[in-house]
């Protein structure tokens, strides 16, 4: 029983710090506030950790429920888009919208990347990408992530 005494205690101190989490509800009618600095750092944060394939820094800023949606293919997890990570030589980032509320961010922008996906060349056109954000703490953390980019 002493073994498990740590367990136990961690159990309920997990539970007893997220039991309001659920209940908490958000005001529909508030505005949302422009967050395009903060956006483009964010956005630019994830171009430049796959361009140098940093896959420690992946593991840390996408969420453990992180999907990415290619406008050609089957949505990723987390796990299998940081195992298969592309080819990113090159990107420029442009007309960047980021809108926060609260502890979340939604970022629109316009790329255009020297892209190369299992293979497959994508062209230097520019795409729009979409993006969502949360934070815990003082930390911004990657949600979900969308691409319209399709091979030519």
């Amino acid at each position: 029983m002493k073994s498990r005494l740590p367990l136990l205690l961690a159990t309920l101190l997990i539970a007893a710090s997220t039991a309001g989490c659920g209940s908490s509800s958000y005001d529909t009618s508030a505005a949302a506030i422009e967050s395009n600095s903060e956006g483009t750092k964010l956005v630019t944060r994830l171009f430049e950790d796959v361009k140098t394939k940093n896959k420690s820094d992946l593991e840390k800023f996408l969420t453990p429920n992180w999907l990415l949606q290619r406008g050609a293919g089957e949505p990723l997890t987390k796990s299998e888009f940081i195992n298969g990570l592309p080819d990113l030589n090159s990107y420029s980032i442009k007309n960047v919208k980021a809108l926060q509320y609260e502890d979340s961010m939604a970022v629109s922008f316009i790329a255009t990347t020297d892209l190369v996906v299992d293979g497959t060349n994508y062209p230097g056109d520019p795409v729009p990408y979409l993006s969502s954000f949360i934070k815990v703490g003082d930390d911004w953390y990657l949600l979900s992530h969308a691409n319209f980019n399709k091979p030519k």
